[in-house]
Order: structure tokens, then C-alpha cells, then sequence
């Protein structure tokens, strides 16, 4: 469906262009001419779209099923943005290419490409959700949990709910059911189980889902049962090796990307640290051990925000890290090959041994390089930072459990990136992130 939208999005991008323009186009020209040439303008301003498209989540397909009160306020924004934007660049792609670019046409091609956007994610959500009617097979903590999200939502009916395939009845009526969600124990179990469910439910047309699955879908992170069970990752080893042509992409992307930034954020980063040199009085780079790919321990190159010796934040300490500027130097370390763009973030050597010792899984977030932002810093509030002291003998238990529970959220989101890694995704992470810097972590899900 992603796809589905980007390719309706480019037809209606450019069926607005060439209206238009040749509507509004008094040029003794012939309109096709005079429309390919335009296109050369058109096409980055096409590009700059989709990117704030992306980034504002209208291509994110579970975000588009949600009601969000903030839809037409991004909506709103991304327009502005994009015209600010389109319409600085239009002027220097008309000069570079020497079209004359109808520039007064910019803001009607947008005005009605956004009302388009608006209207025809409206329209999908409208469709999709009608109400689903489910039925429920099996026990698990995951389809437990399923179902009390379920049943407090208007988009979902569950109709009926069995425990095990035996308990169906012959004459059961599934005319109206839309879907069945299966525990994946249960689906796992024999393979009668499954040729009952194939021909009970999947021959005739019912859609079915694991509740692994469907919790995947809904939250884009695993569930503790899924994260437990490593049967993907046994499946899927091969799409984890570093000399797929995926993780080869990847590491060309991130040489090219710190290259092509370096320029750019070069001055930015002499003056945060004749800054840290002036206002905080500290060195302004220091170098903290982290952990890299497979648990082998990296330096960490960052502007310093902390008191050295102390967990107090220096005078430009807060500044730096609420923007993420700190991180800056963290080039460095991309170009030298042992951190990515996009992966979960390299923790510290004692949290990690901490999380490894207490969460019998946590060592699989170090299956990809480690990155300058990740899944989990999009979607997961940032961990509280103890002191090495601290973290073995928490003040209560309170306390700990916390700490636990918000690094095992971090953890689902970070295993389902690895997971589902893909160059596109990595992308979409890369856009975002720009957004996540102006979002508060209490407005994300707990």
C-alpha cells in the first residue's frame, strides 16, 4: 500500500503540474515541451514532498488507521514548509536549467496536491476501517494483551473467542468474519492444528493472523513472548550477515553521507567548541567506550555536555543534547566504520552488561552496527542515565523495575528493526529524526 500511495501521489503530483501549467501558461509553446521542461524544476520539488510526507507519517500506514488530533496541524506545516522551501529552490532550478518555470503556479500545484493528501488518507482510513470482526484462537500473554486493546477500541469487534481448534463447532458462521487471530503456540503445536485452520478459516477467505504478527503490525515492535521466541532469527540468519548486498549498501551509504555532511556541519561544530572552550570551560571532545557490533566495544567520539567527573550538565550541556547537537563529532565515528547512520544506539559497557545479565535476550541488538539514531530513539522515550555506581543497586526496588521495563521496551523496538532492516527503512528512520528532536518524550508510547 506504501507503494500503492508514492505511485498516486506521482500521478496526481504531475497530472496537477501539467494542468496548470497549461491552463496558466501563455507561452507560444508546445504544452508537452514546455511541461517536460518544467519537470526538471518540478521533480526535486516532487522529492521535497514526499520526504516531508514521509517524515510527518503519511505513508505510515498504522499511523493513518489511528485518529490523531494533530493531522491537520502537520498537514498544515508540511505545506508550509514545502512551499518555503520549493519556492527558494524553484528559483535557483529555473536558473540553473534555464526554464521558465511559472512560478506564481507553485502554490496552487501544492494547495490542491495537500487537499489531495488529506483527502485520499482520509479516504483509506474510511475504507479500512470499517469495523473487523475477529475471531480469537488459542491462549498466550500476547493474545491476552491483544485482546484487551481489542475490545477497547471502536475499529476492532472480537466475536467470538476460542481456546484451542477443537472447540469449534462444525455449523460455526463465519460470513462477516474479516480475520482470525491465532496464537502462534497454538499454530505451532502439530500440523493438524494448522490443516484444520487452513480449512476451517484461510480456504474460504478469512484472512489470519499470530498474535506475534498482528502485535507487530500494531505497535512496529515485538511482543516479550515474540522477542523470547527466536524462531525469525533462526529463519532468517542469512539477512543478517554483514556481506549481504543489503548491509554492503548500507556501509556505502553511511561513507558517502558523512562525507557529503562533513562540509555542512564542519563550521556548526568549530563553534559549538570554541563555545564549550568559552562559556563551559571543559575539553570539548571526549571519547566514552560503547558497545558496537557483536558486544565488541567502540570509542565514541561526542561534545562533551556533562561536568567532567560528574553526571551534572554543563551550560550548554542541556542545549546541545536536547538537539541532538552534541552527537555531531559521532561522524567521526561513522567514517571510521564502527557505528551507522541507522541502528540501535551503542550503549554504555555497564548498562549493557547490566541489560545482558537481567534480560536473557538483550545481546540481540547487537546483531547490526550500532547507529547515530535508531527505531527505538523514534518511538521510545530516551533511558535515564545512571552512574556506573548506581546502576547495580538501584535506591528501591521501584526504582528497578522501571529501569527494566523501559530498557525491554527499547530492546522490542530495537530487535524489530533488526528484524525488518531494509535500505527504505533506514531512510524513513533517517527523515524522522528530524522530527523526533522538537518531540517530548511524554507524548510518545509508554
Amino acid at each position: 500500500m506504501r507503494f500503492l500511495f508514492l505511485l498516486l501521489d506521482f500521478i496526481v503530483f504531475f497530472t496537477l503540474t501539467a494542468i496548470i501549467i497549461t491552463i496558466r501558461s501563455d507561452v507560444a509553446l508546445n504544452p508537452t515541451v514546455f511541461f517536460l521542461e518544467n519537470c526538471k524544476v518540478m521533480f526535486p520539488v516532487f522529492i521535497l514532498n514526499i520526504i516531508l510526507l514521509l517524515i510527518f507519517s503519511f505513508y505510515d500506514l498504522n499511523r493513518i488507521h489511528k485518529e490523531h488530533s494533530n493531522i491537520f496541524i502537520e498537514i498544515f506545516i508540511s505545506f508550509i514548509i514545502s512551499f518555503i522551501l520549493s519556492a527558494a529552490g524553484i528559483y535557483f532550478g529555473a536558473t540553473l536549467f534555464e526554464v521558465p518555470t511559472p512560478k506564481t503556479n507553485l502554490l496552487l500545484i501544492l494547495l490542491i496536491f495537500y487537499i489531495y493528501v488529506l483527502l485520499s488518507r482520509a479516504l483509506y482510513r474510511s475504507l479500512h476501517f470499517s469495523q473487523i470482526k475477529i475471531i480469537t484462537l488459542g491462549t498466550s500473554r500476547t493474545l491476552n494483551r491483544l485482546k484487551g486493546i481489542l475490545k477497547n477500541t471502536n475499529n476492532y469487534e472480537i466475536v467470538q473467542e476460542f481456546n484451542n481448534i477443537c472447540d469449534i463447532p462444525n455449523n460455526l458462521d463465519i460470513k462477516n468474519i474479516d480475520l482470525l487471530l491465532v496464537s502462534n503456540n497454538l499454530l505451532n503445536q502439530d500440523s493438524t492444528t494448522t490443516e484444520m485452520i487452513f480449512n476451517t478459516f484461510i480456504s474460504k477467505g478469512i484472512k489470519c493472523l499470530t498474535d506475534f504478527s498482528f502485535f507487530e503490525y500494531t505497535f512496529s515492535r515485538l511482543s516479550k513472548e515474540s522477542l523470547e521466541n527466536m524462531t525469525w532469527l533462526i529463519n532468517n540468519i542469512d539477512n543478517r550477515n554483514q556481506n549481504s548486498t543489503y548491509f554492503i549498501i548500507k556501509k556505502l551509504f553511511d561513507i558517502s553521507f558523512s562525507i557529503c555532511l562533513f562540509p555542512v556541519f564542519l563550521p556548526i561544530g568549530i563553534i559549538i567548541y570554541l563555545l564549550i572552550l568559552l562559556i563551559d570551560k571543559q575539553d570539548p571532545i571526549f571519547f566514552q567506550k560503547r558497545v558496537g557490533l557483536k558486544g565488541v566495544p567502540i570509542q565514541l567520539c561526542k561534545f562533551r555536555t556533562f561536568i567532567n567527573g560528574t553526571e551534572t550538565p554543563t551550560k550548554l550541556g542541556k542545549i546541545l543534547r536536547k538537539f541532538r547537537l552534541d552527537e555531531i563529532p559521532q561522524l567521526i565515528n561513522i567514517l571510521d566504520g564502527n557505528l551507522s547512520v541507522v541502528g540501535p544506539r551503542p550503549l554504555q559497557l555497564e548498562d549493557n552488561e547490566l541489560l545482558n545479565k537481567n534480560i536473557s535476550v538483550h545481546k540481540l541488538r547487537n546483531l547490526v552496527k550500532p547507529g547515530l539514531t535508531g527505531w527505538a530513539q523514534l518511538n521510545f522515550k530516551a533511558p535515564r542515565n545512571y552512574s556506573a555506581e548506581q546502576l547495580p543497586t538501584f535506591e528501591n526496588n521501584f526504582q528497578r523495575n522501571i529501569y527494566f521495563r523501559d530498557a525491554f521496551v527499547r530492546l522490542a523496538y530495537d530487535v524489530w528493526y533488526v528484524k525488518n532492516s531494509s535500505f527504505l527503512l533506514d531512510l524513513e528512520i533517517m527523515f524522522k529524526t528530524a522530527k523526533r528532536a522538537f518531540v517530548k518524550d511524554k507524548k510518545l508510547s509508554k
